[in-house]
Order: C-alpha cells, then structure tokens, then sequence
C-alpha cells in the first residue's frame, strides 16, 4: 500500500476497480483495512474488499470473483495517516508491509510484489536508514547486488548508482559496478523479456562522452573497460555514447535497454516518454518486484487526482511476469 499519507491508498484501489486486474491475477492488499476504507469512501466505484482474518483461510477469499482481499498489518487512526502529514506510525506501518511482502514472496507464498510509493525521508526518520525500496528489499532478500530499471513502451533504462547525491556519482562509478548492472540487465532482458540476443547500450558520464578525456576521463579509465569487459564475457554491450543523443536511438528501438551512470540521466528521458505509465522493476533478487516510477506525491494526497496509470501497470507487469517464471517451472 505504500506510505498511508501519501497517494499509495487512493491508487492502489483505484488501479483493483479495474476489473483486468481480477482476471489476471488474485491480489493480496498488504496494508491498513481503516485507511482503505477511509480512502475507499472517496472514491466513485471503488474496489470491493474483504477483510482477512488470521483464523480464515486465504485462497477461498483470493477466489472471490469481484472482492480484493486486504491484509491489514496496521492500525492506523485517521490522525496517524492525514493525507499529506507523514507520521512515525505511518512510516512503521510502511516498513511492515514491506517487510512481510518479501517475507510471503521468499517463501513462494505469493508469486510477485507490486509497490507503491514510500517516503524515503519518512522512512529514515523513523529509524529506517534505506534511500529506497530497493535498498530494503536487497537486504531483507540477502541478495548482494540489486538494480532498479525503469520501463515504459519505448524506454527502459538501468542506472549503475541509485539514490545517493550527484556530487557522489564519480566515485561510486567502479568497472565492477558497471559489469555487474550490465550482467544484471543482459540476464533480465532475456529471462524477464524473452530477448534472445539484448542489445545494451551504455551511456558516458561526461558531456559529449567526455570528448577524448578533455571534459572528463570517466568514459577512458573506466567506463569503456567496463563495457570491453562485459563484451569479452558475451554481453552485447555498446558505448559509452554521449547521453545527449543517445535516448533518442534508445527511444526508436535501435536499443533494448540503457545502462545509465546516475539516477536523473535515466530518469528523466524515461519519464519525458512515460510520465503515465512507466514501472520499475528491481534486478537481483530472488522474486519479483515491480513498483510505481513516481513518489507519494504529497502535494495531491488526498484530493482523488492521483493517476493510478502507473500502479496498474506495475500491477499487470508483476502479474505477466509471473506466470511467465510459472509456464517455465511446469515445462
């Protein structure tokens, strides 16, 4: 359900009135019963939904043919989850469905995840020191290398390093780091994708790809390796190419994937093409996750004009992806 102040409520539910939703996948709504209902209240034509108990059983109710089924892992009063008001509370109750998400899926209890947005800051505040879900889920999944890629109709994009400030982007760019988001990319495009030979293309750092080591020496000293490197081991890696023009090859399908060095450089061309609609997805761990390409959006929480396009997406990849991993352990 994500943050209760934020979007997350009102997105998730609007995404379940979908009625495709119920026809590819049975949906467990880990989040607060009293903040659904408060937001299902506001809605026109809001989902149905059943509240589990402990002492039921699940599959039955995942079986209903219009009802979603919500697990409430919090408690929360209206005053601990006020539209756009971030509260300690909140922030735990965040933390928890996380949690227990990545505990049902690891024990293949539920087949994927989808998210929905949290507050970093909210997070941290509570005494949760993760920049994101990924972070988190690396952990809780004792997986040692994760990557985020962001994926919409003509775009998806791979940044080597995530959250951590711009001025830190330099020193965060290793050759290891570059080979491993390139493997990591290579073996999801071809698992997650179907595409039997990916072409990746990798993006310089610098202006102009560093114009021969005049405007930087990132894309000599360790970006082209890294890129050499990952070719010798039989990933059809190409570049550094300067970002400037890079996307719009991207974009026209003369790629199907772009390894970014820094969170912006990737973000910003994927969300110009799929504001509405774009999904994360992380690479690396064990299950599979999908989540929102956007935040909670505090500013309109609240106020019903969230975009659920995003959620729903999410939603429908995990659901695809899914039974995708399925058809393959049955064949």
């Amino acid at each position: 359900m994500g943050d209760p102040a934020g979007i997350g409520p009102e997105i998730v539910l609007k995404a379940l009135a979908d009625p495709i939703i119920k026809r590819v996948s049975r949906p467990l709504i880990l989040g607060d019963w009293g903040v659904l209902e408060r937001t299902r209240r506001g809605q026109k034509n809001p989902p149905k939904l059943i509240c589990f108990q402990t002492n039921q059983p699940l599959l039955p109710l995942l079986d209903h043919p219009t009802a979603h089924v919500v697990c409430s892992l919090s408690a929360l009063t209206s005053r601990q989850s006020r539209p756009a008001v971030s509260s300690k509370a909140g922030s735990h109750g965040a933390f928890s469905y996380i949690r227990v998400a990545a505990k049902l899926a690891l024990a293949k209890v539920a087949d994927a995840i989808a998210t929905a947005p949290i507050s970093k800051s909210s997070l941290i505040d509570a005494g949760y020191n993760y920049p994101g879900h990924t972070e988190l889920l690396a952990e809780l999944s004792r997986t040692a290398e994760c990557r985020m890629m962001l994926i919409g109709a003509k775009l998806r994009v791979v940044p080597v390093t995530g959250h951590i400030p711009f001025t830190q982007v330099p020193r965060r760019l290793t050759r290891e780091n570059i080979q491993t988001t390139l493997a990591l990319t290579h073996r999801s495009l071809k698992d997650f994708f179907a595409i039997a030979q990916p072409r990746i293309a990798v993006a310089a750092l610098n202006p102009h790809g560093g114009e021969g080591g005049i405007f930087g020496g990132e894309e000599i000293e360790i970006i082209a390796p890294a890129v050499k490197a990952a070719r010798k081991k039989g990933i059809p890696a190409f570049g550094p190419f300067p970002a400037d023009s890079l996307f719009h090859h991207a974009a026209r399908g003369d790629y199907d994937a772009v390894v970014c060095m820094y969170h912006d450089q990737g973000l910003i061309p994927l969300k110009l093409h799929h504001f509405f609609g774009g999904v994360a997805l992380t690479l690396g761990p064990p299950f599979i996750r999908t989540s929102v390409d956007h935040g909670t959006a505090y500013d309109i929480a609240g106020t019903g004009k969230a975009d659920a396009s995003s959620m729903k997406e999410a939603i429908l990849l995990a659901a695809r992806l899914a039974r995708q991993r399925m058809g393959r352990r049955q064949k």
